[in-house]
């Protein structure tokens, strides 16, 4: 069942978080940084960084079953990046534009397959001597859309569906060092749960303010340190998220002291959750 609830995250993400909190791609945009590119619709923003506007233009083209045979990304009229989507089942492409500064502009990829599926999500600038675009970001599987450019920084907005927690997303910084963008912390404090969107029960109030209760005794570590111990039916508030090494921790807060629980755990027992109602409103 986990690996069935994994999948359905990577496959519904964009979409049924969309119904969740907002469209990823119809949200508010720092309209100066960070624009999204229509489909075979020329968008006038800088990416060769001399500081003019530029042309830029994805074209697509399709099969017999409406799967996406090519991908084609024009700058100036000149192709700068193909992608044979062939035997990938990718339906649409969204794309966004991002400027950091005049020597830093971004353009993001995203491939949707079946079932609104992610097939690929990528993060590219363009290289003037080649007229090319080239990848500079290595996204784990959380990561979703730009939301926001400045001239050190970009975020991006994270999403998981923990079977511990239910829904959460968060945003993590990202600096451009190296020809690379490299996540600048791997803890945040913007996790929120958002399981308790559109419902108007007592635990989605609870939710909506990061708090969660206890459906069983639940030990809380500081590293290898036992935290503190809180009984079956008493309230704590998510306060942060960590990642480490494609392993996530969440920080939740009881009282006056925090303690860490990791989450997305292989052998979690579905029978005995951990928190009141969250598996209920699992996706799936």
């Amino acid at each position: 069942m986990k690996n069935a609830i994994f999948k359905l995250f990577k496959v519904t993400f964009p979409f049924a978080l969309a119904f969740m909190m907002c469209l990823p791609f119809s949200m508010t945009l720092n309209a100066a940084s960070v624009k999204n590119i229509p489909v075979k619709k020329i968008l006038s923003a800088d990416i060769t960084g001399d500081g003019k506007a530029d042309k830029i233009l994805i074209t697509t083209s399709m099969d017999k079953d409406c799967f996406i045979k090519k991908l084609k990304v024009k700058v100036n009229n000149k192709v700068a990046f193909t992608k044979n989507c062939t035997n990938d089942n990718i339906h649409s492409f969204t794309a966004r534009y991002a400027k950091m500064s005049n020597k830093n502009e971004l353009l993001q990829l995203m491939g949707i397959g079946d079932n609104d599926y992610i097939v690929f999500n990528q993060i590219y600038k363009y290289n003037n001597k080649s007229k090319k675009l080239y990848s500079v970001s290595k996204l784990d599987y959380t990561a979703c859309e730009i939301v926001s450019a400045k001239k050190n920084l970009l975020t991006l907005r994270h999403g998981d569906q923990p079977a511990e927690t239910g829904w959460l997303n968060w945003k993590m910084n990202y600096k451009f060092r190296n020809n690379k963008l490299v996540l600048t912390s791997t803890t945040t404090s913007t996790v929120k749960s958002i399981i308790g969107n559109y419902h108007n029960d007592s635990y989605s109030k609870l939710f909506r303010k990061n708090i969660f209760v206890t459906e069983k005794k639940l030990r809380f570590y500081n590293g290898s340190k036992l935290a503190f111990t809180v009984p079956k039916g008493k309230q704590v508030t998510l306060k942060k998220l960590t990642l480490s090494k494609n392993t996530m921790y969440l920080q939740f807060q009881y009282g006056k002291k925090t303690g860490w629980l990791r989450v997305n755990n292989k052998d979690y027992n579905y029978e005995s959750p951990y928190f009141k109602v969250v598996s209920r409103r699992l996706a799936g």
